[in-house]
């Protein structure tokens, strides 16, 4: 409990100074925020400038906010970036004037659903050379616009600046590489984006606590989209990525969900699988890119085909609203979050190709392994389909597929076996590793 409440109280200062800043692809404070990742990381940035090409995307140059607002010719505001960022959407161009209220209109956007709410409209940040502005305002302010004219500030620029990814790699012994990742962007959201980004750092403390690691893990904090094209264009051994985990919304009271790889049956999919049927129920199991899609089409995508898991709680009611605040975000969920990502890893690293070392049914007694059939029929006759299944050529993880018994009921009974060396074991391949369940019992 007490390292829970400090994973907890961390996890709520990584949060508390940055999600309100002005986090788009390039700005000053996405910058910000990626330097005090860095520092606290104690690792490097990648730094990549604005006009640079990262496959066919090119890093958008930085944008620079001074002030923006809309008030009435007498000076009552009725809408202003300084309240909070999403009421500007991002990227809009410069505009200085007065105009009528149905002009105005055409520049306003509201939530369709939340009439009190603003609407974050994040596909703003991905129109290049953007000539246009806006603002959210709630629908309730909106109805109540009653003057001719009104006046507007966005004084904004466009200016060379660079897009900072962070990139932690922690080695293992294999330079197989497990990537997870998460967005640095979405200005005043909380479960979008930097919830996630919070888990996973209090997940890499952990894994770089972890003696002996057979995998590498690797970290990837940035901006939605650039950052992934990034690295993949740019990052060193994008070759060693082998399997990648996208976080979104994972600080509400939602089960949590998965959208599958491309392929859908994947190494990743199947320790998802696996991991989640401890959780919630009502889990969802999404094809690709179902949820809300992200990363994972870069990842998983075109030329790389790296298998690429996205976990969230969906759907979220405040999804791209001002309500994804801190006072929505759930530390509770976020804790389970942490305890389903370290129990992803801890199947990647523990997941073994057993080979009895014996023949015949075990005599389970004299190792205190038996299970009273009358007790537990099931676990009984699993341990009968565990030790002939250990035939060397299936893992941990396809016993407990094949049979349907749980991954760590299989692993624990194989751990059992290692002691008294009744087994012997090693590390699955990646080769074997990417076999589907109908193929690993053959």
């Amino acid at each position: 409990m007490e390292l829970s409440m400090l994973s907890r109280q961390r996890m709520r200062e990584l949060i508390e100074p940055y999600f309100m800043l002005n986090r788009v692809t390039v700005g000053d404070d996405t910058t910000l925020f990626a330097r005090g990742l860095a520092e606290l990381l104690q690792v490097d940035l990648l730094s990549v400038p604005s006009g640079t090409k990262c496959l066919t995307w090119t890093i958008p140059d930085k944008w620079v906010v001074r002030e923006a607002y809309i008030e009435s010719l007498d000076g009552e505001r009725i809408a202003d970036f300084a309240w909070n960022p999403l009421y500007l959407n991002s990227y809009s161009a410069p505009f200085i004037g007065i105009l009528s209220k149905e002009e105005l209109l055409t520049h306003i956007s509201f939530h369709p659903d939340h009439e009190d709410r603003l609407i974050y409209l994040n596909r703003w940040q991905y129109h290049k050379n953007n000539t246009k502005w806006g603002f959210s305002v709630p629908r309730t302010t909106v109805n109540g616009l009653s003057d001719a004219y009104y006046r507007v500030c966005v004084d904004t620029s466009f200016e060379q600046g660079q897009m900072e990814v962070v990139d932690w790699i922690l080695p293992g012994r294999s330079p197989e590489t497990v990537f997870f990742s998460a967005h640095t962007c979405h200005p005043g959201q909380v479960n979008d984006g930097i919830a996630c980004i919070a888990v996973l750092v209090e997940l890499f403390k952990y894994l770089e606590s972890v003696p002996d690691r057979h995998y590498t893990y690797r970290l990837i904090l940035g901006p939605e989209y650039y950052a992934a094209a990034a690295i993949l264009e740019h990052g060193k051994d994008v070759r060693q990525l082998k399997y990648g985990f996208y976080l979104d919304m994972m600080a509400n009271s939602l089960p949590i969900s998965f959208s599958r790889s491309f392929h859908g049956n994947s190494y990743a999919d199947r320790i998802t699988r696996s991991a989640l049927s401890l959780y919630d129920t009502g889990t969802l199991d999404a094809p690709y890119r179902s949820l809300y899609g992200n990363d994972e089409m870069f990842y998983d995508g075109p030329g790389f085909d790296i298998p690429t898991v996205c976990l969230s709680r969906h759907p979220y009611t405040y999804y791209h609203t001002d309500w994804d605040n801190l006072d929505n975000c759930d530390f509770d969920k976020l804790e389970e979050s942490l305890a389903m990502l370290k129990d992803i890893a801890e199947i990647f690293e523990t997941d073994v190709i057993p080979e009895r070392n014996y023949e015949g049914p075990l005599y389970l007694t004299d190792y205190n392994l038996y299970i009273d059939p009358k007790l537990d029929q099931r676990g009984y006759t699993a341990l009968q389909e565990i030790q002939i299944l250990m035939n060397g050529e299936r893992s941990c993880l396809d016993i407990a597929e094949s049979i349907g018994v749980g991954f760590l009921f299989v692993r624990s009974f194989v751990n059992e076996l290692s002691k008294h060396r009744l087994v012997t074991i090693k590390h699955p391949a990646s080769s074997a590793t990417s076999l589907t369940v109908a193929e690993a019992i053959k």
